[in-house]
């Protein structure tokens, strides 16, 4: 990717995010009919402040961006079944987009909002390339919009996915992601190749997990637990519903549970069950963030796969 100058960068210190959800797309109960999970493309919509699941949303009420989860299984060495999965977050650009996506600007009085927003031709504020909204590694206001916040004294403007693999009654945790959970901040330009300065990119691709599932020819299953957190609220507040407990400055923007399990008979089958989460995250956050004193930069480490 191109690095475009700092005036790329646009002062929404906004709480914009991925959901995470898997074949089947259903936000509440009931638990559906096991599906092959093979090759699925999933829409979903994110509001802000994030909404509870169970809720029944207006048609009236306008999501702020939609996206898709792509999730592929796939054999490979030994025998072992992977699931690949992938977030793509795409935002509406119309120009009635632009102006709504405008309106939820945050914190326009501060001074230096005005360096980090590119203004086109006709004086119109040029949204801001999407995955420099949500990343954590990077160069401040270069490579990434977050950085240290002098009050809080943290580095919380990102978004993250977190993944956790449990048994199928979801209580005993897999050594696999216990001392070492599936995590990433990292997003990319999706549809776009070299973005300079003046390229509006409107959509954001995450990283890619790998989870094991299963070997070839044996019976397995399991329940995969997944967060997807925002480390800045920017003062409001998750559903009354939600687990009280912050994940890092920030709170958890949605939680899944996904059931599965391998069969030599039909592979590798599964559902999805968008729900309140009961839990949080329980992840040290300011660990995983690494800062080096004097260098305008932050970085995390990242575990995407679970190795044989």
């Amino acid at each position: 990717m191109t690095t475009p100058d700092r005036r790329t960068w646009i002062g929404l210190d906004l709480a914009s995010v991925v959901l995470i959800v898997f074949t089947g797309c259903h936000r509440v109960e009931p638990r559906i009919s096991e599906e092959p999970l093979r090759a699925v493309q999933c829409p979903f919509a994110i509001y802000w402040p994030p909404r509870d699941p169970q809720d029944n949303v207006s048609a009236s009420v306008r999501p702020l961006l939609r996206g898709s989860l792509a999730l592929t299984t796939k054999e490979v060495g030994n025998g072992v079944t992977l699931a690949d999965l992938a977030v793509t977050i795409t935002r509406p650009s119309a120009e009635p987009d632009r102006q709504f996506w405008n309106s939820q600007l945050a914190f326009a009085d501060i001074a230096w909002m005005g360096k980090v927003r590119v203004w086109d031709a006709d004086k119109k504020w040029l949204w801001p390339n999407l995955p420099y909204l949500l990343r954590l590694p990077g160069q401040e206001r270069i490579e990434r919009y977050g950085g240290m916040d002098p009050g809080k004294r943290v580095d919380n403007d990102f978004a993250a996915v977190l993944v956790r693999k449990y048994d199928s009654a979801g209580r005993i945790e897999s050594a696999e992601t216990r001392d070492a959970p599936l995590v990433s901040a990292e997003w990319y330009a999706a549809g776009s190749e070299n973005p300079d300065l003046y390229t509006v990119v409107n959509s954001a691709k995450s990283d890619t997990f790998a989870i094991r599932l299963g070997r070839k020819g044996q019976r397995a299953s399991g329940r995969l637990k997944i967060w997807l957190i925002y480390a800045d609220f920017l003062g409001e507040l998750p559903p009354r519903t939600w687990p009280q407990t912050s994940e890092w400055a920030g709170g958890i923007l949605a939680y899944f549970e996904v059931d599965w399990k391998t069969s030599p008979e039909h592979g590798c089958r599964g559902t999805v069950r968008q729900m309140r989460p009961v839990d949080g995250t329980g992840f040290d956050w300011s660990r995983w963030v690494v800062r080096t004193p004097g260098i305008d930069e932050a970085t995390a480490h990242k575990r995407l796969s679970m190795e044989e």
